[in-house]
């Protein structure tokens, strides 16, 4: 029997079907009894530590087997519990991080199909003088919004910058033109169009993008910057044809409404300089000219 202090449970799983204590009582066995007694092949002790067989004790070693283990193989992870609820936790946390990150990854390709793209209008002007936006190896922009379109308003400005004549002088300041645009937030080039001397045409942000000349009205015009500082620069004729054919064709191609106008910066936003007293005074060779507030307009 267990001593009072080791008290516990056993079990004795042997050869025959019972041990019969009469026949194995004596302390000492004859060879032929002993020969004829059930041996124990295996015993099960729970909750304690010596056992007493007969006249003397054993020592127990007990293999403890924890059931409670949780597995698990998710996203190429191996999730798994065995009294460990630290790294049962941790686990999980793992587990949750990879969820959310497929979750985000899903919902951005979803938004990417789902949005509609706003594709570049090509107004397909083919001269020599038009320069498309590949043509003059313009950066890509950070983003792009749609311009609605037919506009009612153009708007004249001027870079305030020295006046380009070639072609590839031109190309050099609509480049660092875009350059400074983007260091100052405007996430392209500003203008939807810009005008280089002997009447080179450069496709800025588009004729169906937004632009970022004029704040008060950027999405509801095109705007138009001519390269220079029209304070001291001068007009040449190749600009103004090459300007009037540019808008008829944004006409044509229904980026214009059949009447539009067409006005300067300075008569929009009053008591400043641009497109400069040089160009405002050429304004009366368009057509389509409003002079309302134009004598808002100021030489800088």
């Amino acid at each position: 029997m267990p001593d009072s202090e080791n008290k516990g449970d056993f079990n004795l799983v042997q050869s025959n079907n019972a041990v019969d204590r009469a026949d194995c009582a004596p302390a000492v066995f004859p060879a032929e009894v002993f020969s004829q007694c059930p041996r124990v092949e295996q015993l099960t002790v729970t909750k304690s530590s010596r056992v007493q067989v007969g006249p003397k004790f054993i020592s127990v070693t007990q293999h403890i087997t924890n059931n409670e283990v949780v597995k698990g193989r998710i996203l190429g992870l191996d999730l798994e519990s065995s009294r460990a609820p630290r790294r049962c936790r941790a686990s999980v946390a793992v587990f949750t991080c990879w969820t959310l990150l497929v979750a985000c990854c899903l919902s951005g390709l979803l938004m990417y199909f789902i949005t509609p793209s706003i594709k570049r209008l090509d107004i397909g002007l083919n001269v020599f003088w038009y320069l498309r936006r590949g043509d003059w190896q313009a950066m890509q922009p950070y983003t792009m919004t749609h311009l609605n379109i037919p506009v009612r308003l153009v708007v004249f400005g001027h870079s305030a910058e020295t006046k380009c004549t070639y072609k590839r002088q031109c190309i050099e300041h609509v480049l660092n033109i875009q350059q400074q645009h983007l260091r100052r937030d405007f996430l392209d080039i500003g203008p939807n169009f810009l005008v280089g001397g002997s009447g080179l045409v450069f496709e800025g942000r588009g004729a169906n993008i937004v632009g970022a000349m004029v704040g008060c009205c950027n999405s509801r015009i095109i705007s138009i910057m001519f390269i220079g500082d029209y304070n001291i620069d001068e007009l040449d004729e190749q600009q103004i044809e090459n300007v009037k054919t540019l808008l008829d064709t944004l006409t044509k191609v229904g980026v214009l409404v059949e009447d539009y106008e067409i006005m300067g910066m300075c008569q929009l936003q009053g008591q400043t300089s641009p497109p400069g007293p040089n160009i405002m005074k050429m304004m009366h060779r368009f057509p389509q000219w409003n002079p309302m507030n134009a004598s808002g307009c100021i030489a800088s």
